[in-house]
């Protein structure tokens, strides 16, 4: 003979174990974006020091982290677009150049470093000294793809960028300008799901 709430019991274990159980899947099929930052950024032709206003080059380093510990990344190319913005622009958007980075595999939690040069042309650097500090955006633009232990998932776009002020030695003030898209946080967050998971529970016994 069934005990009396036995069945409500089961019900609700099941119940119970069905969502904890789906919300370890969803944990785990979940993916974040690489963080992509600036770690280093000189304009020779900036640095009052040297007195090299022909100098027509800008050397970055670019940092791309792999955020998921559990998998890894494949990047397209990437295509990186630097821009001059503010007063040094005449108060609008003038593009100094642009440079594609092979793509490449990441491996899971892993960090990866890309040396770049941008080779501009017709940039007057004298006149964007004359302004004080001058104001860039560098834009990054490139799909990824992520592995999920023996298949891939769909390619994602990958658009972030940025806005820094160079000194008068040619370089940022700090290191580790973050690229960010400003997104908002997605309706799929942790919180969310746990918080939906208790309605839908709470709705079934009541």
């Amino acid at each position: 003979m069934t005990e009396p709430g036995g069945c409500c019991r089961c019900c609700f274990s099941f119940i119970l174990t069905s969502g904890f159980a789906a919300l370890f899947l969803w944990l785990s099929l979940r993916t974040r974006k690489p963080k992509c930052s600036i770690e280093h950024f000189y304009i020779p032709a900036l640095n009052q020091s040297l007195n090299s206003p022909l100098n027509s080059t800008v050397s970055f380093d670019l940092r791309l982290k792999n955020q998921n510990k559990d998998k890894s990344v494949f990047y397209d190319s990437l295509n990186l677009n630097l821009t001059l913005v503010g007063a040094a622009a005449g108060g609008s958007r003038r593009p100094l150049g642009n440079v594609t980075v092979p793509g490449f595999h990441q491996g899971r939690g892993k960090k990866a470093f890309r040396n770049e040069i941008i080779e501009t042309r017709g940039v007057d650097w004298k006149a964007v000294s004359r302004n004080g500090a001058a104001v860039f955006r560098l834009d990054l633009a490139t799909a990824v793809r992520f592995k999920i232990l023996f298949w891939n998932t769909k390619r994602e776009n990958l658009r972030v960028g940025a806005e820094f002020k160079v000194n008068e030695q040619g370089a940022t003030e700090y290191p580790g300008i973050t690229l960010s898209s400003g997104a908002a946080v997605p309706d799929g967050s942790p919180v969310r799901v746990i918080w939906s998971f208790w309605v839908f529970v709470l709705w079934k016994l009541f």
